[in-house]
Parts: C-alpha cells; sequence; structure tokens
C-alpha cells in the first residue's frame, strides 16, 4: 500500500485514532475485498451517460451500492480536502478509504465488486486502496493509470467519467495492466459479472452463482443507457428505483444477516455541473438528497 500511494497508511493511522480503535483494524476493514477473496460479490449496478450527445452535454455517473443491510447505518458521506490533491466527496462506510464519488476536478467514479478464479489471495494493492487514489486524482488519465499501473490484489470494475466528455469502464481482474478490459465511450453501464472476453485460465465466479441478478440487472442497465436520447439525473435515480430486473433490491429475510444482499444507498452524480445526489436506503422509496460539492469542500476546509 504504502508503495502505492505514500498517503494511504497514514490516513488508516489518522482514521483509527479519530474512531479510537487499533489501525490494523481499520487496515483490515480496507482490505476485507482482498481477505474474503473468491466469495460472493455484492450486488451493484453503475450507469454512465451524458445528458444529450451533444457535445456541451452535462456528464452523469450513477451507481446503486448493494451489500448486507446492516451496512446501511454505516454509511457517511465523506468530504475532504487534502493538501496535496483535489478536494473529493464519497459516498463509503466509516473506516473505509473510499467507495462511489467525485472530486473538484471534474472526475466521477463508481465501482461495483466482481470475482473471479483468479482471486486467489495474492499480495498486490487493495480495492479500496485504488478507489482512494482514483479519488484524488487531478486529471483523467492518473485516474485511469491509478487503476493500470499497479500489481491488483483482488477483482473489480472501476467506471471512470470526467467533466470534460471522457469515460471509461476499466474491468479489472488480480495483476497488472493485462488483466484490465478497457470500454471507452459515453454510454456505459456495469453490474457485477465480467464482460470482457473468456478466455483459459480464467473462470467468472459471479456467473455461476444461481442466486446472482447480475445479468439482469447489466441487461437492463445497458438498454436504458443506449436507447434514451435525453437523459437527466431523474432518469438515472429512475434506473435505479426499478424492481423489474432486480437493479433495486430488497432483503426478504429468509437467510442469515451475513448472507442478505440489499440497496444500502444510491448516488448519483452530474460531473459537469459539480452536484450530486444520494438516497439513505433503497432509491424506491428514500427521498434523493442534493448536494453541491462546493458547498461541501468549503465546510470541510
Amino acid at each position: 500500500i504504502d508503495d502505492y500511494d505514500v498517503r494511504l497508511l497514514p490516513e488508516i493511522e489518522g482514521i483509527a485514532e479519530g474512531a479510537a480503535v487499533q489501525a490494523e483494524d481499520i487496515l483490515v476493514l480496507n482490505v476485507r475485498t482482498e481477505v474474503m477473496f473468491g466469495m460472493a460479490s455484492g450486488e451493484c449496478t453503475a450507469l454512465c451517460t451524458r445528458a444529450t450527445d451533444r457535445e456541451d452535454a452535462h456528464v452523469l455517473l450513477a451507481q446503486n451500492w448493494d451489500w448486507h443491510p446492516g451496512a446501511r447505518e454505516t454509511c457517511v458521506l465523506l468530504v475532504e480536502a487534502p493538501h496535496d490533491g483535489p478536494p473529493f466527496v464519497t459516498l463509503v462506510e466509516a473506516g473505509l478509504l473510499a467507495k462511489c464519488g467525485m472530486n473538484e476536478r471534474g472526475i466521477g467514479l463508481a465501482a461495483t465488486a466482481l470475482t473471479s478464479t483468479l482471486d486467489r489471495g495474492e499480495p498486490g494493492v487493495p480495492f479500496h486502496a485504488i478507489l482512494r487514489r482514483i479519488l484524488t486524482s487531478d486529471s483523467f488519465d492518473e485516474a485511469v493509470d491509478a487503476v493500470l499501473a499497479p500489481t491488483r490484489a483482488s477483482s473489480g470494475n472501476f467506471l471512470l467519467a470526467s467533466r470534460d466528455g471522457r469515460a471509461a469502464d476499466l474491468e479489472a481482474a488480480p495483476g497488472g495492466p493485462d488483466e484490465v478490459h478497457r470500454s471507452d465511450g459515453t454510454r456505459l453501464a456495469h453490474a457485477n459479472h465480467f464482460l470482457r472476453p473468456s478466455r483459459g485460465g480464467f473462470k467468472d465466479l459471479e456467473r455461476f452463482d444461481d442466486a446472482s441478478t447480475s445479468v439482469s440487472r447489466q441487461a437492463a442497465a445497458d438498454t436504458w443507457v443506449s436507447a434514451t436520447d435525453e437523459r437527466s439525473i431523474d432518469d438515472l435515480l429512475g434506473v435505479l428505483r426499478d424492481h423489474s430486473a432486480t437493479v433495486c433490491q430488497h432483503a426478504d429475510g429468509s437467510g442469515p444477516p451475513e448472507t442478505e444482499i440489499e440497496t444500502v444507498a444510491a448516488i448519483a452524480m452530474d460531473l459537469t455541473g459539480g452536484s450530486l445526489w444520494v438516497t439513505e436506503g433503497h432509491p424506491c422509496t428514500a427521498a434523493a438528497e442534493r448536494f453541491e460539492l462546493s458547498s461541501l469542500v468549503a465546510h470541510a476546509a
């Protein structure tokens, strides 16, 4: 972690000090994806589009965050103004370095979990460390490099966008740049299974999970981003509320709490306008609260 970004371990130590816990506890929390390698991933859905097909149209990015129901109580909107990078906001569980969010340079991030037979617990840079590095990037190219440059310890999908109109989906397995499948464009979507071409020695574990809804959610998201000519934040939130393809997920309480997955929060971002909308809980029932990045940063400074 320290070789990847020298700012991260001091940040972890600072979080621990503020929470009055051991730094090792916060470190373990931030490497949970790697500690739990091979287990079922969360069921998140991410989308990126532009309001219209005009070159000056606003760039929009959104996702549902699906995880264990108890995580809802730990969700925070974290705002940071580091002295050596752009201010940013991230919707995250308390104690984590970062999750989905945007920064003052107009870089946006939506992240979804993936798992494959290449996830063997090998040493590398953790998923959440990469998320943090993306949000402290000064440019779109730097954000992309945050994914490509390191030897990653786990699989994950990084949907990146910039207010200048560029966007890319980086579908990454453990390893270096050769294990990243990149898709560029302004209409992108990703759920929790790999879209990359299959090859020998690689198996997508999500596709073999009978309980997974990833394929249906991917189809619904792809249909929306490709078929709609004019798009708005309300439209994006409408997709995140969808139940027909289980984009908005509800736990039924039939299994142990540690196996239940539901939508605990949703976020939609206008990278061009510097605004974001967040729901605390299911987007189908919770009102989306609007925030301005500039105001959040001003209060955090």
